[in-house]
């Protein structure tokens, strides 16, 4: 039975593009995770999380996720739902999914409700779905992660170590998914580069492994998403301090409009000295 708890993601590449058929590749962020906290209780069920903290009936709207789970696994019991996260919402990290994937395992371990991790990834989809639209289904999956993956079609098939280090950096600024998804779809030259963001995604496939090539294609889908206007001034100053620090490349990751971006360096050294470069951000490093 897993831990009640759940992991970041970052996207090495394939964002926006894996929702018209891409390929993508995503790593878990081990360092970042959610736990949460089940308590069987008499009295009526309470959730206390970032952003609310009361009765579970009294969700905002902005919840419709963690109400989805809630209606379809409490049935009658009554339940203290206790968030702790080290994961920043909106930031493009997969906050909702690790949000999710904590609170079904959690309740399904409390309530000994007897579900295997597939019947869980299920329900978490609904959940995404409500929180999303249609969401693709990479971010639960790699959340739900140990390795790295190649999402492809609504599959996840699991990768090898790529023996580098990756940097991730908050902008400060919160991401906009659906804001960032209307404006590719509206985008006059969204056909060109979907095409392109899709080559880059395939060759990555075909080079995982060897770190310095699926750096440059990390800068490249970098250039891509700008053009789709998903990138902004603070999002592209730390790419490019990441590439002067030494890093083997840099984007913007997740849905854009603000979040994070990453660098990839080749060793440890490297990375940890670039990490100290950005003491005006808030950070974190991850072996990958």
């Amino acid at each position: 039975m897993p831990f009640p708890r759940a992991h970041a993601k970052a996207i090495i590449v394939g964002e926006h593009s894996v929702l018209y058929g891409s390929p993508a590749i995503a790593v878990p962020l081990s360092g970042l995770e959610i736990e949460v906290d089940c308590s069987p209780t008499l009295f009526e069920s309470s959730i206390n999380t970032d952003g609310f903290c009361g009765r579970l009936r009294d969700l905002p709207k902005n919840f419709a996720g963690i109400s989805l789970l809630a209606g379809r696994m409490l049935g009658s019991h009554c339940v203290n739902l206790h968030f702790k996260s080290s994961i920043p919402q909106g930031a493009g990290l997969g906050s909702s999914a690790a949000s999710s994937l904590a609170m079904a395992r959690s309740i399904n371990f409390a309530l000994r409700m007897g579900m295997d991790e597939e019947e869980i990834l299920d329900l978490c989809s609904e959940a995404e779905d409500a929180v999303h639209g249609k969401a693709s289904g990479l971010d639960l999956s790699t959340c739900a992660s140990k390795t790295p993956i190649l999402f492809s079609k609504g599959i996840s098939s699991p990768l090898p170590p790529l023996n580098a280090f990756l940097l991730v950096v908050y902008s400060g600024e919160g991401g906009r998914t659906k804001s960032a998804i209307k404006k590719v779809s509206r985008s006059p030259k969204k056909k060109e580069v979907i095409e392109e963001l899709c080559k880059v995604c395939g060759e990555t496939e075909e080079n995982w492994g060897k770190a310095e090539q699926v750096g440059k294609n990390m800068t490249k889908a970098h250039s891509l998403l700008g053009q789709l206007g998903l990138s902004t001034p603070k999002l592209d100053k730390i790419v490019d301090r990441c590439m002067d620090a030494g890093a083997l490349g840099a984007k913007l990751t997740g849905s854009g409009l603000g979040g994070c971006a990453i660098g990839l360096f080749e060793n440890e050294a490297l990375a940890r000295k670039a990490q100290r470069s950005f003491s005006d951000f808030a950070s974190w490093m991850e072996e990958i």
